[in-house]
């Protein structure tokens, strides 16, 4: 498989990719969570864009470090979520 093919086989996850960066997360990413979970949960935080793969990492609860972090608390729904999403979910969208 070329890496032409494997770069727009990676455009199918419903993930934002803009840089290389993003392409190593998003390959990384689906060495450790299932395809369709990455799917539905990009599906599912998507408002405007797509997401990044490093919000999607974020989302399913996963860290990409060698030593993961000591007592870090997963962050709170309405933190993860993007501004938008925020001023939709209370109503504070203008049209």
């Amino acid at each position: 498989m070329s890496d032409d093919a494997s770069t727009e086989d990676l455009l199918s996850f419903g993930v934002r990719v803009q840089s290389a960066r993003d392409v190593s997360q998003l390959r990384w990413l689906l060495a450790h969570a299932d395809a369709l979970v990455v799917r539905m949960t990009a599906a599912r935080m998507t408002t405007r864009l797509a997401p990044r793969p490093q919000q999607v990492i974020a989302e399913l609860g996963l860290e990409r470090r060698r030593r993961p972090r000591e007592g870090l608390a997963p962050a709170p729904v309405h933190a993860r979520m993007g501004a938008h999403a925020r001023q939709r979910e209370h109503g504070w969208y203008s049209r």
